[in-house]
């Protein structure tokens, strides 16, 4: 069977510079902060579940735009650049990790703890990184951050804060 699906190498080392590049700042913004990796750890198996599915879901959608299928190339129909739209998505996913984590979007960085701003870089990258559409890396980087910290935060990680905004409307 021929397989009809080519890797664009052009976007592919595109998104592999900018990675690496913009990792390099946010690891740099992290060492000048004195993340421990505890702060970092924290904050990955503090992420609630449904924000880890969607990260997974949204890389899936960023890494289809890497690839042509039979001469059409995912999201130049609408006349967006594919790298560009990767951009966005990551954007999208890095504002709505802060917002669901910290409950605010908090025009300063002093705002955050820096492990949820190092945790929330880290899903933006892995978003915009080529060929990871494949795997559930950042499922199990959670997996392993619950196991890490014993499993202290998974009401945290499996709570539901707009249900319970519902339910407080309700009740009064």
């Amino acid at each position: 069977m021929v397989d009809m699906k080519k890797l664009n190498n052009v976007n592919y080392l595109i998104k592999l510079v900018m990675v690496a590049l913009v990792g390099g700042f946010a690891l740099k913004w992290a060492v000048d902060q004195s993340v421990t990796l505890n702060q970092y750890v924290e904050a990955v198996a503090m992420t609630p579940i449904y924000v880890i599915i969607a990260i997974e879901v949204l890389d899936k959608l960023s890494d289809k735009m890497d690839y042509e299928f039979l001469g059409f190339a995912y999201g130049s129909k609408y006349g967006i650049n594919k790298v560009l739209m990767s951009l966005l998505i990551a954007g999208i996913g890095f504002i709505a990790v802060l917002y669901f984590m910290t409950g605010t979007i908090a025009l300063t960085v002093g705002a955050y703890n820096a492990g949820v701003l190092l945790a929330a870089a880290t899903y933006a990258l892995y978003i915009v990184a080529p060929e990871t559409g494949d795997d559930e890396l950042i499922l199990f980087l959670w997996l392993a951050a619950t196991v890490a910290t014993g499993g202290q935060h998974l009401g945290t990680a499996f709570s539901l804060p707009f249900l319970a905004k519902m339910v407080s409307v309700i009740v009064n």
